[in-house]
């Protein structure tokens, strides 16, 4: 898995991931949110990610916990696959915007 971080002049913060989303990313996936400025967006790219477990889901519910107590919204983008079809059967589109 690799991720990389993009912060945006908005206040967005561009967390996008490719290959393997699972528990070996933990720390790592963490970080990536954790010095996000309150009230900005924060936006999960999966358009690389091949692999997603529930691992992975419960630190996307990590970081709408975190989000929510920052006041800062939180939406998945260009989610396809295997991924995809995770987050849908796991009904996470009446938990994020899914786009």
């Amino acid at each position: 898995m690799a991720l990389q971080v993009q912060r945006n002049v908005d206040n967005t913060t561009v967390i996008k991931i490719s290959g393997r989303f699972d528990f070996s990313c933990h720390n790592e996936f963490r970080q990536a949110y954790a010095s996000h400025p309150a009230g900005g967006s924060i936006v999960v790219d999966m358009a690389d990610a091949t692999y997603l477990d529930s691992a992975a889901l419960g630190m996307l519910l990590l970081l709408r916990d975190h989000a929510t107590s920052t006041g800062s919204p939180v939406s998945i983008a260009n989610c396809k696959g295997q991924p995809h079809e995770v987050l849908r059967i796991a009904n996470f589109d009446r938990l994020f915007k899914i786009r």
